[in-house]
């Protein structure tokens, strides 16, 4: 092989490998604004054959930002996705988001229960309120006193924190 064959060689596996790793290289979306969260979930549900998604809200609670949106080629279908603020400020996603169950007891609801684990292990509780006849939820946890939870008027995205996860427990809300 001639130098100048080699070195094209060679500059053609290196273009190859940096092209390869460009193509793999996925930046990290935040979810610290309603355009970086609906960036994240074109990128996130590409594959689940929703189409195109449509931001229902966004809900602040402690650390977490959660954010309930639709599908444009399922719009029966809700799903939620949970962000937690790292210590730089910045909220980022944790997990996938997630099918959100209903529309049911009554047309317009969907809820969710939501796993986490920063360190203890918590459990919160999603509903999605597109109905006019919703004003509170009972939910109970294991073996626990039934809670009521109002539910503002819709749409309206509601977080209820069950506790922390005990070892051996159920720890999901019966509704």
């Amino acid at each position: 092989m001639s130098r100048t064959a080699w070195e094209r060689w060679i500059f053609c596996a290196v273009s190859f490998v940096l092209l390869f790793f460009a193509a793999m290289c996925r930046p990290t979306i935040y979810g610290n604004s309603p355009g970086e969260i609906t960036r994240y979930l074109r990128r996130e549900m590409a594959d689940r054959g929703t189409g195109p998604t449509q931001l229902l809200a966004v809900e602040d609670e402690g650390a977490d930002r959660f954010a309930a949106f639709q599908g444009e080629k399922r719009p029966d279908e809700r799903y939620i996705v949970r962000f937690r603020q790292n210590e730089d400020g910045d909220y980022e996603a944790y997990g996938h988001p997630d099918w959100m169950y209903g529309p049911y007891p009554v047309r317009g609801v969907y809820s969710q229960p939501l796993w986490g684990d920063s360190g203890a292990r918590e459990v919160c509780y999603a509903v999605w309120n597109e109905s006019e006849k919703l004003a509170e939820v009972r939910l109970r946890v294991d073996d626990g006193p039934e809670e009521s939870v109002s539910i503002p008027a819709p749409p309206s995205l509601t977080i209820w924190r069950t506790g922390i996860l005990t070892p051996g427990a159920k720890n999901c809300p019966d509704v």
